[in-house]
């Protein structure tokens, strides 16, 4: 039993992980999998204040605009740009400069509101193709994944990730779903189409109707249509 990072013998340690198939001894594990702050990349540990926003974690100071490096306060507006933060002031800047398009471009937060604005980001024809390529694999990535895709396509995984949300919904809208007046259309189609028996005599004379193909054999006491004389459909579920 062996540690899948640095092959050192796990038989003797007095703990060691298991996760994704894999075998790690305690070190390694730590440094593969522990949490580290998305702008200076080193370990945050259990005592540390942090800032969260999105999938990112930060420490305290580390939680800074990327253009001005002013610390952002609780409750200040901010936005993520592709994996940069940027205080109010310098992403209203972006915008203006028209670099950001309010169409496709950066996370924004704060006072509670939440907005959808994103850098655009333009893909090459070989991107395109093995974006494609691996969405037609599995079209929802893990996060080991998303980083080989990204590695592969020279993008950002945060930008890759996008892609593949994007994709996946515009999926979703090509799904054909049948509305409910399409099920109901049907049934009235059915039911003027398939007037399928009739009794000659009853006992006041009168013929008796039997709507949605319901046989004779069915007009018995307890064996009753399921349609009203308002013509509505009681649904038996």
């Amino acid at each position: 039993l062996r540690c899948s990072v640095c092959f050192c013998s796990l038989e003797r340690q007095v703990s060691c992980y298991l996760r994704d198939g894999d075998m790690y001894c305690k070190a390694d594990y730590i440094k593969k999998f522990k949490t580290c702050c998305a702008k200076c990349a080193r370990s945050i540990s259990a005592t540390d204040w942090v800032r969260r926003a999105r999938e990112y974690v930060f420490h305290l100071a580390c939680f800074a605009c990327d253009s001005c490096g002013r610390q952002l306060s609780t409750g200040e507006q901010f936005a993520i740009c592709e994996e940069r933060v940027l205080c109010k002031t310098h992403y209203m800047e972006l915008i203006d400069d028209g670099t950001a398009s309010s169409e496709d471009g950066c996370d924004v937060d704060g006072n509670g509101k939440n907005k959808t604005k994103r850098i655009r980001t333009t893909f090459t024809e070989e991107q395109i193709q093995i974006l494609q390529a691996n969405f037609q694999v599995d079209s929802n990535p893990d996060g080991q994944d998303l980083e080989r895709i990204a590695l592969a396509t020279g993008l950002s995984k945060r930008v890759t990730q996008v892609w593949f949300q994007n994709s996946r919904a515009r999926q979703k809208k090509h799904v054909h779903v049948p509305r409910a007046q399409d099920l109901f259309s049907g049934m009235r189609s059915d039911l003027n189409n398939n007037n399928s028996c009739s009794s000659s005599n009853s006992n006041d004379g009168h013929p008796v109707h039997h709507l949605g193909g319901i046989g004779p054999e069915d007009c018995v006491l307890g064996k009753t249509p399921i349609f009203n004389s308002h013509g509505f459909i009681n649904l038996v579920v």
